[in-house]
Formats: C-alpha cells, structure tokens, sequence
C-alpha cells in the first residue's frame, strides 16, 4: 500500500504497520487510521503520525521517556483494558508536539499521551489523572529542567 505522506512524499507500507486510534484522537475523533513513521530509523525519538484517511493530516509525536526520565503516565484498568492488556509494559507511549517559529517554543503534551499497544496496534488517546503533567509543556522550559 502506498500513502502521500505529508512530511515524506510517497511512503509504501505494510497494513500491519498501521495503527487502530480507538476514538481517535482528542479533537479529530472521525481518523482512527494511522501509519507511524519515525524520522529517524534508528529511533522512535520524533514521530510523524500520518493520517491513513486523509493525507493531509499529520501529527509530530515525541518519545516522552527521551524529554522528561521520571515521566510516569498512570493509566486506568478501563485504559489497559481498552488496550488490550493487564500490563503497561505492553505498551508505548507518545506525546504529540505543537511546534513553534523555535523547537524552544514548541509544546508537548504530557497530560494527553497517545498509548500503543505494539502486539494489537491498538492505540487510545487518554487523559491522565496526574496534576504534574499538562497540556502544554513547553520544550525550551525542559532543556533548562534536564539540563
């Protein structure tokens, strides 16, 4: 299968690389299709999150584990039964990133990770009962925090 990516051109894929969003994601709940492609083979550190069903829609993901050690997303048993799992460890996390005139100005959303489960392909959008994280961590601010 093929697919005009928006940050890649023509991208051929597999359908089991593509991803089921139960839901969809917060605010574009009618796309629950997704190809997943990194932009760097070698890691999952920055993502771009394709739109299976309409190309123009994209979303830049962050791993969440790379900006912030101690993140520690809580989920739900209803979240981990959606997912098709007991255990988190099943599963991967992402933050989507809005991105600025500067990545220092860019934000991450620690608050509202996309959760994957990588056996099923199953992802869901939750909203974490954790008053650390917010909707809009702003990357500069946690260079400074790491560094």
């Amino acid at each position: 299968m093929e697919i005009n990516a928006k940050y890649f051109g023509q991208v051929s894929y597999e359908e089991n690389e593509a991803i089921h969003i139960l839901n969809g994601l917060i605010g574009f709940e009618a796309y629950t299709e997704y190809l997943p492609i990194p932009f760097h083979e070698e890691n999952d550190s920055l993502i771009s999150l394709q739109c299976l069903q309409d190309e123009a829609l994209s979303f830049i993901l962050m791993n969440p584990f790379g900006l912030l050690a101690d993140y520690s997303p809580s989920l739900s048993r209803e979240d981990l039964k959606a997912l098709g799992t007991e255990s988190a460890e099943d599963l991967s996390y992402y933050v989507i990133c809005v991105m600025r005139d500067s990545v220092a100005e860019s934000t991450v959303n620690l608050k509202a990770p996309l959760v994957v489960n990588a056996r099923s392909r199953q992802a869901r959008q939750v909203i974490l009962d954790q008053a650390e994280y917010t909707f809009r961590h702003v990357l500069g601010e946690m260079i400074k925090e790491e560094s």
